[in-house]
């Protein structure tokens, strides 16, 4: 009876030290965690705002306890994607114009129609730093019937071969010039839209110019050019239906 007794007071003791250790070791574990504060998620239904605390708190608002961060994020917006809602205002106008006079200016290139400042032009310096005003002038008209002349002793063999039929010299000036002279893109809209009445994405601009000054328009359509196997008919990537249009880069 009385080694039972001692042993039931064995194990009270033991269960007394047990408890008092757990109760030291919870106070301590409290004690360590009074100077920060965990993790603390707030959520509605657009976005997620998280704020952690990394050193003793002294203050509920981040932006006067440096020891906070609060990031926010966008449960609709994925990796890489810039959050559509979000706005950033630093004060500053985020577009910049040169306001200089034009006169002040240096004009150093000018294209209209496609390829001809390229084929067609041999003084580009002074074509680049000329205007409109000045090919209506016939300025640049000579050296432009002259590379025009080269083209064709250079490519009707080939275009006989391929059963095409060249235009005359003075014939292809003629038909080309009301969209060469001036060297200017011409929109009117009123007209239907596509190239050489603008341009949309998909026209065959350099095959209907090549066809200007080459082909005999009379033995062929402006198009036939854009219809035969020597380039890929399409972009390989269709266009975006809404703007900028452009397929994504690839």
């Amino acid at each position: 009876m009385l080694r039972t007794t001692k042993t039931w007071t064995t194990l009270m003791l033991a269960g007394t030290f047990a408890l008092s250790a757990c109760s030291s070791d919870d106070t301590a574990e409290s004690d360590s965690t009074s100077d920060t504060s965990p993790t603390t998620t707030t959520t509605d239904p657009t976005t997620t705002t998280t704020t952690t605390t990394t050193g003793p708190m002294t203050s509920t608002d981040p932006s006067t306890d440096p020891t906070m961060t609060t990031t926010t994020t966008n449960p609709t917006t994925t990796e890489g994607e810039t959050d559509p809602t979000t706005t950033t205002t630093t004060g500053d106008d985020p577009f910049v114009f040169d306001e200089t006079p034009p006169d002040q200016l240096t004009q150093i290139d000018r294209m209209g129609m496609p390829a001809i400042n390229t084929a067609v032009i041999t003084s580009k310096d002074d074509y680049n730093a000329a205007t409109p005003v000045d090919d209506a002038n016939g300025d640049f008209v000579p050296e432009i019937v002259a590379n025009v002349d080269g083209l064709h002793q250079a490519l009707d063999d080939d275009l006989l071969g391929a059963g095409l039929t060249p235009c005359e010299l003075m014939a292809c000036v003629g038909q080309a010039a009301p969209l060469v002279v001036p060297d200017v893109i011409r929109l009117d809209l009123t007209g239907m839209a596509g190239f050489p009445n603008g341009r949309k994405l998909a026209d065959p601009v350099m095959d209907v110019t090549l066809a200007l000054v080459l082909l005999d328009l009379k033995v062929h359509e402006v198009t036939t050019l854009a219809g035969l196997p020597l380039n890929p008919p399409a972009n390989d990537v269709a266009f975006l239906a809404d703007f900028p249009y452009l397929a994504d880069p690839h």
